[in-house]
Formats: structure tokens, C-alpha cells, sequence
């Protein structure tokens, strides 16, 4: 059944007005939602004191961001809370992506450009500026339905036949904005300004697979609510609970506009239903008390996902890098601590995740337009942390980097974590990772790199790195690899238990045993950024 969905601009504290035409609007249309495209609010004032005692009713389920002006404080208290801000009222966020009931998945990027901030992801929801950190972190949605920005994307009217309204300058496009709707390829792209402007529906380029779909989006700009220019500043239409790739095109629809976009790829491969990973109750479908087996939860989606930047809980302190297709943080819980390499220069755990932006459960299953773009820049990124701590070192350490790649997984990554250089030249790095699989009378490793490994099927890949010497001046690599199948319940915690246990760490195993509070954290994450600044090629 289709949704029907009623959009509004910007509304400037105008709320008893606004809902009063929304109340009339439903009574006769019965929305399933309603979208405010821009400032909801103007400031804290006698309306909001209004709306927060009861004042004002919301007559339907309505959906707001922080556009181009701060929150007002009493609604930013009620948010950070968590508490309702009143009935039928929800803050999307300002970097987010939320599933209504209805099942319309919308994406949002709220707020402008901020100038001052080159880096990383801003640190909260509510003030009106985003950084490219924040875009980028969108591009793991993979899809929307409704694409949400307060920024207009570059170029978005060329191709277009639709003029703006006399006297109207053509807004300023970002990049950024762009190359995100050319990711997501929503459906229905909303923006706000002081006019209207709707263009003619476009279409993305095909995905390699699928040469003959073109999937469509719709770019509108709602004008502000009450102008006086009598612009249109309620937008409503039926959205259908999928698009037909396929279709005819409607008349006049247009190539993409954009000419520099972000990645092009196949829709990825869905997930397995039926995942043993770390989101699930770890029980491997085996039968419990009474003889019944436990129905498995779904695996979690981008917006619910450990490792996805798009998840608006995500531990975004403890992120160092992001790059085009991969990103770099610390690990929660890590197995190293800050004393466990000070005396040869290191004194930060630096034990690190490398995680491609794609929400995938193997490199292998990544679209393939971006599959060998993220391998290589999860090496690149392996290669400057093996960098950083051998010039911190002098040599003293090396690296190891290991990977779970499980098909009935969630979202790969890689673990870095560093070595005693005199370990890995002994081989007890090696022999720990062999003696540990015989323990769990897993399959024999092999000496051998499966790349992106396509056809390898489930493995557990283990890269040792020796630092440069007078012999190697570049180090060298060894990689171990152990192939398995459905027959094995395999370890998650595998990797770290060898390595444990080769560095007198068995009861640091668990990460969850190994919590930090945030100032703990933020130290950590600020002397490793400060460490990899020299050797990071996303700066």
C-alpha cells in the first residue's frame, strides 16, 4: 500500500498555523506522515513553551532536522533525554537514517557546510553545520527513499528545462551533496528554500548487472511556509513501497546531472537470514531447554549496524580516519593497552579497526564497481599504520591484521594490532595462530593470499609483518590462511585469543572485559591521531 506523505518548508516557529492546515490537510487526505524540509523553529519563545505544555497538537506522525538555525535549548534538552518531545513529533537528527512505521526509509544530512571543521564527523545533532565526515558517513545507507538535505546538491539543474521564478539567484550546489544522492539514488530528493522549484525527474546510470534499470529521482525544493510570494510551501504525493527499475521513464525525465558522483555499483548482495555473528544470541541454531530452537533475529541494517557510519549511536569519538571507501578507528575494548608497547615508543593501545564504508559481510560481496577500491584503500590504510609503528619503534614492532570473512556475516573488518618484532621473527606469531586452531580442531592454515576472495568461500586470514632490516628494507608480509566450512562454528574471537595469550593478556580475550570510560577513550584516540597524522593519505 502506498504511503501518502505530505512535505512542508521551512515552517520559522510558525507551528499553530502550520498544523492547523496539516490537521485540515489529514482530515481529508488521512497522511501517513508529514516531512518539514527546513527550520521547524525559530527560537525559544512563547510557541515552543506552547507546544512542549500541550498547547499545540501535531495532528500526524511528522519528522523534522536542524536546518540553517540552532534548536531552541528546551527541545535540545528533551532530545538528549530522549524523552518524547511531544506527541506525534520526531527529530530525525542531523546525520541519520530512520525507517518510519510505514517502512519509508529516509536519510538526512541536515545543517550547512561548516567552514571551520576539515575532519572527521561533528560531535553533535543539533547545531544547523555538518562536516564531509558526516556525508561521507551517509554513503553506507547504500539506498533511501527519501533523501533529506538543507543543502542543494552542484548542478542539479543542468539538463533541466524548469526556469526558476523571476528574480531568483541560482542557489550554490555542494559536491558533496551531490555525489551523496548520486550513492543513495533516492527517490525523492527534499530540499528548502525561499522558492519552489521542482525538476524534471532523472535517472542514475545502470549498475553493471543491471544495464536496463534506471532508477529515478525526483529533486524538490519546498518554499517557505506563509511567503508572501505565494510559493508553493506544501508539497504531498504517494509514495509506492518499491520502485519498478524497469518502467517507462515519465516524460521529460533527463540523464543524471550530475557529473561527479560518488560510487556507481550493483545493489549488493542481501545477507544471509540466518548469520552466526557477534549481533546474534551466539548460539549457532542449537537446540536449548525444552527442545526448541531459537528463532534468529535479522542481521542489523546500516542504521543498526556496529561498524556503520551511518548508525547515529556509533562511537564516532573513536574514529581517526575516513578515506573514499574505508574508514580507520580505535578499538572498543582493546586488547593492547597504552602500557603494553611504552617502553619501545608506543604508548597508545593502537589496536585498530580497518572497515569499509560499504555495509557488507565480506569484501567479496561489495558491489562490484567498488569492491577492489575498497580492498585497496583497507591496504593502503594497512600499510601506514604498519608505517607509524615501526617509525615509532625504530623497528622494535611489526603488525598483524586479521580478518573474519564469513558470508553469513554483518560488516567485515580487519584488526590491526602490533607485534614485538622479536616474536615474529622467532614464528611464535605464526605458531600461536596454528597451535590455537589446533585447540578448536579448525582446518590447517595455508600459506597463501586469497585477495579479495572471490571464490575462497568462509576463511580466517591472518597478514604477519616483519619491519624493515638491514635485509628487508621495506619488512615483509606473510599470509596465513584456513578455509572452512558450514561444519565449523567458528571463533569470533579466534584472532584475539591467540594473540592473548602469545602476549600474557588471557584476561583482556573479551572485549567487552576491557571497557574504558570516554575520557579514557578520547586520550587514547588523541595520541593515536596525533601519532598517524603523519603517515595518513585521507588528510
Amino acid at each position: 500500500m502506498a504511503a501518502k506523505i505530505v512535505v512542508v518548508g521551512h515552517v520559522n516557529g510558525q507551528l499553530q498555523s502550520v498544523f492547523t492546515k496539516l490537521s485540515a490537510l489529514h482530515n481529508k487526505q488521512s497522511f501517513s506522515l508529514a516531512l518539514i524540509t527546513g527550520n521547524l523553529f525559530s527560537e525559544e519563545d512563547e510557541v515552543v513553551a506552547g507546544l512542549l505544555a500541550g498547547k499545540i497538537s501535531v495532528p500526524l506522525p511528522t519528522y523534522f532536522t536542524v536546518a540553517s538555525k540552532p534548536l531552541p535549548k528546551s527541545i535540545i534538552e528533551k532530545i538528549e533525554n530522549d524523552e518524547e518531545i511531544c506527541e506525534n513529533l520526531h527529530f530525525l537528527g542531523k546525520r541519520n537514517t530512520t525507517k518510519t512505521s510505514d517502512g519509508v526509509k529516509i536519510v538526512t544530512l541536515g545543517g550547512q557546510l561548516d567552514p571551520n571543521v576539515t575532519g572527521g564527523m561533528s560531535k553533535e545533532q543539533h547545531l544547523p553545520f555538518h562536516t564531509l565526515g558526516d556525508a561521507k558517513a551517509l554513503h553506507g545507507a547504500h539506498s533511501a527513499d527519501i533523501l533529506l538535505t538543507t543543502e542543494w546538491p552542484v548542478s542539479i539543474r543542468k539538463g533541466s528545462k524548469i526556469e526558476l521564478p523571476d528574480g531568483v539567484v541560482d542557489p550554490t550546489g555542494h559536491d558533496y551533496i551531490a555525489d551523496l544522492c548520486a550513492t543513495l539514488k533516492p527517490r525523492y530528493h527534499f530540499s528548502s528554500s525561499d522558492f519552489f522549484y521542482e525538476r524534471e525527474p532523472f535517472f542514475h546510470p545502470p549498475a553493471t548487472d543491471a544495464p536496463d534499470a534506471k532508477l529515478l529521482t525526483r529533486f524538490i525544493s519546498i518554499a517557505t511556509y506563509g511567503n508572501t510570494a505565494k510559493q508553493k510551501s506544501i508539497y504531498a504525493f504517494n509514495l509506492q513501497p518499491s520502485a519498478d527499475p524497469f518502467a517507462e521513464l515519465p516524460l521529460g525525465t533527463t540523464a543524471s546531472p550530475f557529473t561527479t558522483t560518488g560510487p556507481r555499483g550493483a545493489k549488493r548482495q542481501p545477507l544471509d537470514s540466518d548469520p552466526y555473528s557477534r549481533y546474534t544470541n551466539g548460539d549457532g541454531g542449537h537446540r536449548h531447554r525444552g527442545g526448541k530452537r531459537q528463532r534468529r533475529q535479522p542481521p542489523p541494517g546500516p542504521d543498526q549496524c556496529f561498524f556503520c557510519l551511518s548508525n547515529p549511536t556509533l562511537a564516532t569519538h573513536l574514529i581517526s580516519s575516513i578515506g573514499e571507501d574505508a574508514y580507520l578507528t580505535i578499538a572498543k575494548g582493546p586488547l593492547t593497552t597504552s602500557t603494553t608497547n611504552a617502553g619501545v615508543g608506543v604508548n597508545f593501545p593502537a589496536h585498530a579497526l580497518i572497515i569499509p564504508l560499504t555495509h557488507s559481510p565480506t569484501i567479496a560481496q561489495i558491489p562490484e564497481d567498488d569492491r577492489a577500491k575498497s580492498f585497496a584503500e583497507m591496504n593502503n590504510f594497512k600499510a601506514a599504520l604498519q608505517s607509524m609503528v615501526a617509525d615509532l619503534s625504530n623497528n622494535r614492532l611489526g603488525a598483524v591484521t586479521y580478518e573474519i570473512s564469513l558470508g553469513r556475516g554483518v560488516h567485515t573488518h580487519w584488526q590491526f594490532l602490533p607485534m614485538p618484532e622479536d616474536q615474529i621473527r622467532k614464528g611464535l606469531v605464526e605458531a600461536a595462530f596454528r597451535v590455537e586452531a589446533e585447540n578448536h580442531n579448525y582446518p590447517k592454515f595455508e600459506a597463501r593470499d586469497p585477495g579479495i576472495g572471490q571464490d575462497d568461500g568462509d576463511f580466517f586470514r591472518v597478514w604477519i609483518w616483519t619491519p624493515p632490516s638491514e635485509d628487508e628494507a621495506e619488512g615483509s608480509t606473510k599470509c596465513l590462511t584456513m578455509q572452512f566450512d558450514d561444519s565449523v562454528r567458528f571463533n569470533l574471537q579466534f584472532g584475539r585469543t591467540a594473540l592473548a595469550k602469545l602476549l600474557g593478556l588471557e584476561k583482556r580475550i573479551q572485549w567487552r572485559d576491557c571497557s574504558q570510560t570516554v575520557e579514557e577513550e578520547t586520550k587514547d584516540i588523541e595520541a593515536f591521531k596525533a601519532a598517524f597524522k603523519a603517515f595518513d593519505f585521507t588528510l
